[in-house]
């Protein structure tokens, strides 16, 4: 079983490399480096915590990128130990720094998702241009070569969790909910 998902994992990243061209190629760059470190949530998250109101998205979001960095990064990629597919040849040089972790699962995509979920539950005006840059970012970590599919969609689920469990706690962690 394993050997075949590798080998679907395996297709998908050669016709994508096929499809590579200098325009995608700086697009894909750059979603990827704005996922770097949870940037782009970073961002979204600083005027979320300025007012007031929103504030508590802003502690949520913080702690769904947390979460699933603690759960993703820290822990089954350790457990899982899957080698990047830019470690094997697809006709393509790396248009990134290689990425020094594992594969499994997609921290980019995980971060991504488990924003996506703060948003779809407490501020469903983001929710839709979220969920788009959530699935860019996905999908430039295959085409860049660093993950394969798999790793991207257990990212999803992942993030789907780890967003879904950060909106269901934050309201009873005091320092969120006193907005301070």
């Amino acid at each position: 079983m394993l050997k075949r998902i590798q080998a679907w994992d395996n297709r998908i990243l050669t016709k994508l490399s096929q499809k590579h061209t200098k325009s995608l190629n700086r697009i894909m760059v750059f979603v990827t480096k704005t996922g770097n470190n949870g940037y782009v949530w970073f961002a979204l998250t600083i005027p979320l915590l300025i007012f007031n109101r929103f504030r508590l998205v802003g502690y949520t979001t913080i702690l769904s990128m947390l979460i699933s960095g603690l759960s993703g990064e820290i822990t089954i990629k350790h457990i899982v130990g899957r080698v990047r597919p830019c470690n094997k040849d697809f006709g393509k040089d790396l248009l990134i720094k290689h990425p020094a972790h594992y594969s499994f699962p997609s921290g980019h995509t995980s971060s991504s998702f488990a924003v996506t979920m703060v948003m779809f539950f407490m501020m469903p005006v983001l929710f839709v241009p979220v969920l788009v840059y959530a699935c860019l970012m996905g999908f430039s970590r295959m085409y860049l070569l660093v993950h394969y599919p798999t790793d991207v969609i257990a990212g999803m689920v992942l993030g789907i969790i780890c967003g879904t469990v950060a909106v269901s706690v934050s309201p009873y962690i005091p320092f969120f909910s006193y907005g301070i």
